[in-house]
C-alpha cells in the first residue's frame, strides 16, 4: 500500500507505468471490498474503482496531511459510490453466505452439542435469509455501518474517523440500523429476544 503515496509525492502521469500500475492495484485492494458490499456487482464496483481512482488523482493536491491518504481515498471511493446508487436507485441483490456467518442470530441459535431438530434448523435457516432481506433493504449509510462493524470489525473510533464524523453520529447511525432490523423481526416474528 505504500505505493498509493505516490499519488501525493508526486504528478502521477510522469511516474513510470509499471508503478503506477502497482499503485492502481494497491488501490483496488484498499476499496474493492468496500464498494462490493455495498453494490454487489463485479462490473459495477470496477466501474466505480476507475473512476473513484481517476479522481482520487486529479484531486489529490486536496489531501493536506499525507499520513491519512488511506481514510482518504475511502471516503472518497465511498461517497462516488453512494453517488451513484442515488442516482441509479437501483436494489440491491441478496447478500452471499458470508454476511450469514457474520451476521447471524445469536439469541436464538442452539447451544446445545446435539443436533437440532429438523423444524428448528429450518426455522433458522428462513430467521437468517429474513435477516439478510432486512439488512439488504436498509439505506446505503446504514447497511455501510453495518458492514463496517460486523465485516470489517471496525472500533466506533475507526468507523468515526473513515466517516469523518463523530463516535456519536456513529453509534446513533449503528443504533438506527439495528432498530430498523429488529423493528421488521417484530413486525414479521412477534418479537426478538
Amino acid at each position: 500500500m505504500e505505493s498509493l503515496r505516490e499519488i501525493f509525492n508526486s504528478d502521477f502521469n510522469t511516474l513510470d507505468k509499471g508503478l503506477q500500475g502497482q499503485i492502481y492495484k494497491d488501490f483496488y485492494v484498499l476499496v474493492y471490498p468496500m464498494i462490493n458490499f455495498i453494490l454487489r456487482d463485479h462490473a459495477m464496483v470496477e466501474d466505480i474503482i476507475q473512476e473513484s481512482f481517476l479522481r482520487a488523482v486529479h484531486k489529490s493536491y486536496l489531501l493536506t496531511e499525507i499520513d491519512k491518504y488511506e481514510g482518504w481515498l475511502k471516503r472518497l471511493t465511498r461517497n462516488v459510490t453512494l453517488n451513484h446508487l442515488r442516482k441509479h436507485r437501483r436494489n440491491r441483490d441478496e447478500l452471499e453466505t458470508e454476511m450469514e456467518m457474520m451476521f447471524s442470530i445469536k439469541e436464538s441459535a442452539p447451544t446445545s452439542d446435539y443436533s437440532s431438530p429438523p423444524d428448528v434448523e429450518v426455522e433458522m435457516k428462513v430467521m437468517r435469509e429474513a435477516l439478510i432481506a432486512y439488512i439488504n433493504e436498509l439505506n446505503p449509510a446504514y447497511r455501510q455501518i453495518i458492514a463496517m462493524k460486523w465485516i470489517h470489525n471496525l472500533s466506533y473510533k475507526e468507523m468515526a474517523s473513515e466517516l469523518c464524523v463523530t463516535e456519536g453520529v456513529v453509534r446513533q447511525r449503528l443504533f438506527r440500523a439495528r432498530d430498523v432490523i429488529k423493528q421488521k423481526f417484530v413486525n414479521e416474528w412477534g418479537s426478538v429476544r
